[in-house]
């Protein structure tokens, strides 16, 4: 292993981890405008082209913004607009099916921890609503409208947790699995479907954590032995063909 020589950390170096730190510390919170050049010069006391340096710096990393005549200001961040980037990277990157059921049963199994800490007696009559359309889709033989009833199940879930993240993630892997989940009701069959949702259903009105954990976590695992199956035979059909 060679040895490299220690660089010697610059001024504005300094200055924009200084700056940095103090908007990741939270000193300067979301929307906060930050002190104008010169006095973070006089503040620093370095010289005006020095801070704007290390603001053009801030400003390329997106942690502040600067508006024309108004100054600098710590951005704000909108977590949907990122997340939703995951949407055509999962798309793009060729991910495998069975790692975006995996991740999905992680969240999951999670979501329904917080929704059994956190449901009002209105998320559970929505819920029930839900399995109830479930069973007029069985009813009628309506795959696909079953199927949207299932992740509309899934994504209720993620709602009665109160956490924007998660209900955001939950909303995107919705849109990724969406054309999925027919498949898979084919393979698993509407009654087993049902059934766990209406033990979902169960173990929450009874504020029962670790059954609803337990079930979620049965029930999602289930999906990805099902995707395995369902790419085996797809590629065993392929070769025979």
């Amino acid at each position: 292993m060679s040895i490299k020589p220690i660089k010697r950390v610059n001024v504005g170096e300094q200055v924009f981890e200084q700056l940095k730190q103090m908007i990741i510390d939270g000193e300067w919170k979301q929307g906060d405008k930050l002190p104008s050049e010169n006095a973070l010069a006089d503040m620093l006391g370095v010289s005006r082209i020095t801070v704007r340096q290390a603001l053009q710096k801030l400003g390329t990393l997106g942690l502040i913004e600067t508006r024309l005549g108004e100054g600098s200001f710590v951005k704000v961040i909108d977590v949907s607009e990122n997340m939703q980037a995951l949407v055509p990277a999962v798309y793009l990157s060729g991910q495998e099916t069975e790692q975006v059921f995996e991740f999905r049963q992680i969240i999951d199994v999670e979501s329904v921890r917080l929704a059994v800490r956190r449901a009002t007696a209105e998320d559970i009559d929505d819920l029930k609503k839900i399995h109830k359309k479930m069973l007029q889709k069985k009813d009628e033989s309506d795959s696909a409208g079953f199927a949207i009833m299932d992740t509309e199940f899934h994504f209720k879930i993620s709602q009665m947790t109160r956490n924007s993240l998660i209900i955001k993630t939950n909303e995107i892997l919705r849109e990724v699995i969406n054309s999925y989940v027919t498949t898979i009701i084919g393979k698993m069959g509407w009654d087993l479907a049902l059934k766990y949702h209406g033990k979902i259903i169960d173990a929450i009105m009874a504020k029962d954590e670790k059954g609803a954990v337990e079930v979620m976590r049965e029930h999602l695992e289930n999906n990805v032995k099902y995707i395995e199956e369902i790419k085996s035979e797809t590629k065993a059909f392929q070769t025979t063909n």
